[in-house]
């Protein structure tokens, strides 16, 4: 850390401006457009760089090499983005970061080519660590696509059990948080005890994260979001608020899902507010995120008290999108 670095949130904006500089220095060839354009256009979006910063703080507090730290961090950043841009093609999202998605701006075959070469890219920044980094990455993407198929498979289903929608997220949204976490200590050398601590407090962290963009996605606001709101809900995609909304009024749910698919924008988004907070929804969702929160700080307990304190900071970020 840089001695003049003062605070956690200084400490933060270090990091965040650090990897933005290393990413824009990634080497693309200029042609052909047709590839380069959009990695390039995905790469300059406003990403908040969560899952870098993430691998900086759990190698920082064993010590890893700053060099290698930095490797590893792009790799998960280019990895997280790979699955986005393929994500919002399948999905039909047309906002990510603010901007038009990759689909939107070009075309669907574009979008699946620059998923392609930024999940290459990120290979290529790791075939210069340990080989089990590698292994252990590309492991945990096919974890996250495993979690996309099974939320694929829970569109336009009904009945959805609680426990196999987590399942789902934390294979994901945890599984990815979980590396970034283990891959500190991996680049620092820890024992395998200590690997699986730091990955299950990233996957608590992620259930955490997703508990809470389910919420977000009805209560929060397009600018912060980066992409539509209510556009899970309009996909017939499941969430923590539909399921908990499908187990404890199912017959009034049905009818709430009706009348709320025949409105437009904004009436759309309030009278699903509405319902959500009036019936205690929206509370026990938050519940869940506080529980997560609480777990992930106990993980924690792996790392030495004084090595601790950042990462503490950081999972209590997660509460407050503050960055």
């Amino acid at each position: 850390m840089r001695p003049d670095i003062k605070s956690f949130n200084d400490h933060i904006l270090f990091l965040k401006g650090e990897i933005e500089k290393n990413i824009h220095r990634l080497p693309l060839n200029e042609k052909p457009e047709y590839l380069y354009d959009p990695i390039r256009y995905v790469l300059k979006g406003k990403g908040k760089r969560l899952r870098p910063i993430l691998v900086h703080l759990s190698g920082q507090a064993f010590k890893a090499d700053p060099e290698n730290l930095m490797k590893g961090a792009l790799a998960v950043e280019l990895m997280h983005n790979f699955t986005l841009v393929h994500d919002d093609i399948m999905d039909q999202d047309h906002i990510r970061h603010g901007q038009p998605a990759v689909h939107k701006k070009w075309d669907n075959s574009a979008a699946i080519l620059a998923g392609d070469g930024l999940f290459v890219l990120a290979q290529l920044l790791l075939s210069t660590l340990k080989p089990r980094i590698q292994t252990r990455f590309n492991e945990v993407t096919l974890t996250i696509c495993e979690g996309q198929g099974m939320d694929k498979n829970f569109e336009n289903k009904s009945h959805i059990q609680l426990e196999k929608y987590l399942e789902m997220i934390s294979k994901k949204t945890g599984s990815l948080l979980g590396f970034c976490a283990e891959l500190g200590g991996l680049l620092a050398g820890q024992n395998n005890s200590v690997l699986t601590t730091l990955n299950s407090y990233g996957i608590s962290l992620g259930l955490a994260f997703q508990v809470q963009d389910d919420i977000l996605e009805i209560y929060g606001e397009v600018e912060n979001m980066g992409k539509s709101l209510g556009s899970d809900i309009s996909a017939g995609k499941q969430t923590v608020l539909t399921i908990i909304a499908e187990k404890n009024d199912p017959e009034n749910w049905k009818n709430v899902k009706l009348t709320g698919h025949k409105m437009e924008g904004e009436n759309r988004i309030k009278y699903f507010r509405d319902y959500f907070s009036n019936h205690h929804i929206r509370s026990q969702a938050e519940k869940m995120v506080n529980n997560y929160i609480n777990e992930a700080h106990e993980f924690l307990r792996i790392f030495p008290e004084n090595n601790r304190e950042n990462l503490q900071k950081f999972t209590d970020l997660i509460l407050n999108r503050t960055f």
